[in-house]
């Protein structure tokens, strides 16, 4: 019993002379408790983009857009032309498109006016969420404003796009396939490097004829290895076991998850670089990796994010590589299609791989 306390103590005290690791040990719970917080804690605990064409452009639809801006769970971009509105629901931009047709006005007072909405039926949760708000609003618009005992003057005729049949399997996949482009690939990426530091492998190299930058080099073959095969296992079995109707294009998927692993690689050199000790980096990528998967999208929309959260959201790289498994999987998305979160995941990953390098050279010369 006492070799065991005296091990114990030994561990504990190991524990606290590693600020880093105690500072990650704490960091983590408090994090998470403040970011469970600010998203489900609020009253309003989803904002969501929509556009809205106005063709009718009177005094009472200008008042019904005032109305939806002031629900709080919408953010409105209006456009002058369906087409543009339809452009942007293509893009993502928006969730949806309300129209607000001609004549609208006059069909109110006579109690059968009709309005449009598209909704993006790629994401369950959300094309409902925005359904009901709409559907909900216009009836209480109408009965505020005009007869408060017409319970549904105004006909909302929905109609989505991108997932008519679209379940909850479908929707969910995608964002399982960048689980291992956040977690495999920074995690082992980190572990690759910092134990090599713990245990003295660059002091040897240093003097060998081998460059201590093509171990990097290495190291980085290594850890995209280790990424493909939890991907492909993950791949596999969520198509055996699920059974999705997705599209597995794979010549598309193959780049995305290619950028994406190589993005989660770069953050992991970078954290392996600063941590001291193999149990702080450990700590330091499993914190950052779970912290950032709120912001990317990959399990619930990133409208469920205070708008400050969402901003925050749309500068990680792996915002971008969830999205475009979603659309190429979801959309049938073509290369065209996927040419600005190509170009976003490259630019981010060329940056962060960069910064990797800067930081491992000086590392090195320590």
């Amino acid at each position: 019993m006492n070799s065991i306390i005296g091990i114990a103590k030994k561990d504990i005290k190991t524990f606290f002379r590693e600020r880093g690791t105690v500072f990650w040990t704490i960091a983590f719970p408090v994090m998470i408790l403040l970011l469970f917080t600010a998203i489900f804690g609020r009253e309003i605990p989803f904002n969501a983009n929509i556009g809205i064409v106005d063709e009718d452009g009177q005094p009472i639809t200008q008042s019904v857009i005032s109305g939806l801006n002031a629900t709080g769970f919408l953010t409105l971009k209006i456009f002058t032309e369906r087409t543009e509105a339809f452009k942007e629901l293509n893009a993502t931009n928006v969730r949806a498109v309300l129209i607000l047709p001609q004549n609208f006005s006059q069909n109110l007072y006579l109690g059968h006016a009709n309005v449009s909405l598209i909704v993006d039926g790629s994401n369950p949760d959300t094309a409902r969420l925005i359904s009901d708000g709409v559907k909900t609003f216009f009836t209480n618009y109408y009965k505020e404003i005009f007869n408060p005992n017409y319970t549904e003057p105004i006909n909302v005729k929905e109609e989505k796009v991108f997932g008519q049949e679209i379940g909850y399997k479908e929707n969910i996949v995608p964002g399982m396939l960048t689980y291992p482009l956040l977690f495999s690939s920074m995690v082992v990426s980190t572990g690759a490097i910092v134990y090599e530091r713990e245990k003295g492998t660059l002091k040897k190299i240093r003097v060998a004829p081998i460059r201590p930058i093509n171990m990097l080099f290495g190291k980085t073959l290594a850890a995209l290895f280790q990424t493909t095969i939890s991907i492909i296992v993950m791949s596999v079995l969520a198509a055996v076991l699920l059974g999705p109707k997705l599209n597995w294009n794979v010549p598309l998927l193959i780049p995305i998850f290619f950028l994406g692993s190589m993005n989660g690689i770069a953050l992991g050199l970078i954290i392996s670089c600063i941590g001291r000790a193999p149990q702080e980096a450990s700590n330091a990528a499993t914190t950052i990796a779970v912290v950032l998967q709120f912001f990317t999208g990959m399990y619930f929309p990133i409208e469920y994010l205070p708008i400050y959260m969402q901003q925050f959201g749309r500068i990680i790289p792996m915002t971008y590589a969830a999205q475009a498994l979603r659309d190429i999987m979801i959309r049938n998305a073509t290369f065209t299609d996927l040419l600005i979160p190509m170009a976003t995941l490259v630019l981010s990953a060329v940056i962060l791989y960069g910064i990797g390098v800067l930081l491992y050279k000086r590392w090195v010369e320590k």
